[in-house]
């Protein structure tokens, strides 16, 4: 018989803190950033993970220095270049964030990574690029492996964007348009499958000094300087959830430390969903209390 799995209980109530570790959409959007922006900075308690590992792998193979520093990273932009390989691994962020990254780089940036990556859809992404006169070579596939063929530059301007597969597109267009010779005036054409992580995108950016407002029908982000900013990484609220469930399904209580008092998370709305579900939810100086 195939061995049987016992799902996880608890007779008595749970009593708990908890330590999560670094959001990956935060850490994703500070590499990139840290990447282009005029002068080092340093990410505290960035999440170590496969996804964010490539992601600070593949901005090493295009020139820029991420350099361990305990659990931070020190990340000093250089000049972007190739010839270069990103290994994508399975990660959307990898596969859509930095393309319009090796767009600004000098040469030839191949982009591919596990089998079950080339399934992953990324048209959109691809289709503004070539509109915003970057080369790309993906053999009419809109999908990996592709090249991107940077120049250096990208001319930028107004570019009508499909994202209705991915929200990561447009926040991939927008973290790199500040570098674009005229910014980038985006519009979209259908929905977006996230906003919330839009709205990240957009918070961060403004965090960074980019000026960027939101129009009609998408964003328009102006040519200029992105301000180098040491950041410290918020907990991955979204991880929050089993840990804080175990309070409500054990009549228990569990802290998760560091909780912010502002973000653009959406797992920020678990205090509140929680509450819903019966629970009494406390901010503490440890954290958020369940």
């Amino acid at each position: 018989m195939p061995p049987v799995w016992t799902t996880p209980h608890r007779t008595a109530p749970v009593d708990a803190v908890v330590t999560l570790p670094g959001s990956k959409s935060i850490t994703a959007r500070a590499l990139i950033l840290a990447a282009i922006a005029d002068g080092p900075s340093r990410l505290v308690r960035p999440l170590r993970a496969r996804d964010t590992d490539l992601m600070a792998t593949g901005l090493r193979s295009l020139g820029t220095t991420v350099e361990d520093d305990g659990t931070d990273w020190l990340v000093t932009p250089r000049p972007l270049r190739g010839p270069a390989d990103v290994d994508a691994g399975l990660s959307g962020t990898v596969l859509r964030f930095l393309p319009p990254v090796a767009a600004l780089a000098t040469g030839p940036v191949r982009v591919d990574g596990d089998p079950r990556l080339r399934d992953r859809p990324n048209a959109g992404l691809l289709g503004a690029l070539r509109d915003l006169g970057v080369g790309i070579d993906d053999g009419g596939r809109g999908k990996a492996p592709f090249a991107v063929h940077g120049t250096g530059r990208v001319r930028g301007g107004a570019v009508v964007v499909d994202a209705r597969e991915s929200s990561q597109i447009v926040s991939g267009l927008l973290l790199a348009a500040a570098r674009f010779d005229d910014g980038l005036d985006l519009s979209l054409t259908g929905g977006v499958p996230s906003m919330p992580h839009v709205d990240m995108t957009v918070t961060t950016l403004r965090a960074h000094g980019v000026d960027v407002t939101a129009t009609e029908r998408g964003w328009r982000v102006c040519p200029g300087p992105i301000g180098a900013r040491d950041l410290v990484v918020e907990p991955d609220l979204s991880n929050a959830a089993p840990f804080l469930a175990a309070a409500l399904v054990t009549g228990g209580r569990v802290t998760v430390r560091d909780w912010p008092e502002v973000t653009t998370q959406p797992g920020a709305q678990l205090d509140r969903l929680l509450t819903d579900m019966g629970a009494t939810v406390d901010r503490t100086a440890a954290g958020l209390r369940v």
